[in-house]
């Protein structure tokens, strides 16, 4: 080989990496770059897909789903406590009711019936007001009304339409410092030996 050859040899090397370089800087790589972005979509779609089809696994909708059933078993739960616990109330030997946070009447037990001797028809709401004697009403609405603003005890002696006299015990159902749910409130009714200044 003669030093034309080797240097025309050396020319030609040269010109063909520079031409591959080239093209590999300006055709290969960013069709590899366009490629692999590529794929990376086509992957994100195919899981956004699986993620919102039912039973993707995974997904919010899933999430929200599992949510919903299990504040269904708690919400059942909370009804078979409730019911539980009003069968118990129910009877017990003292007389009960309970109110909603606005006062009215949600429920009674049987010995308060036997103790008032009226029917949940005479007391339903608000009437369970016509209990107390008509002239001692207004300032025991007002007492009562006192309590649930505030949050707090109920705690009564009060005449009754019957002339009897009767103890009245509530306590709130706190859902925090500010609400409640409303009260249970014991009866019992006062011996006549027993009777203040009601």
């Amino acid at each position: 080989m003669t030093a034309q050859d080797i240097t025309i040899l050396t020319t030609v090397a040269s010109s063909l990496i520079g031409f591959f370089s080239y093209v590999w800087i300006k055709a290969v790589r960013p069709t590899l770059k366009f490629v692999a972005q590529h794929d990376r979509v086509v992957e994100s779609i195919e899981t956004i897909k699986t993620e919102i089809t039912t039973n993707g696994g995974g997904s919010l909708k899933d999430a929200i789903c599992t949510l919903g059933e299990t504040c269904g078993r708690i919400e059942t739960g909370q009804k078979i406590i409730e019911q539980r616990t009003h069968a118990a109330l129910h009877y017990t030997a003292i007389a009960l009711f309970e109110t909603d946070e606005t006062g009215r009447l949600v429920w009674t037990n049987e010995p308060f019936f036997d103790l008032t001797g009226q029917t949940m028809s005479d007391i339903e709401g608000f009437d369970w007001l016509t209990y107390i004697h008509e002239e001692d009403r207004e300032e025991f609405l007002s007492e009562f009304i006192s309590c649930i603003e505030m949050n707090r005890k109920f705690q009564r002696e009060a005449r009754t339409s019957d002339d009897r006299y009767v103890r009245m015990l509530g306590f709130p159902y706190k859902v925090n410092e500010e609400e409640h749910g409303g009260f249970l409130i014991s009866i019992s009714e006062i011996k006549s030996n027993e009777v203040k200044n009601v």
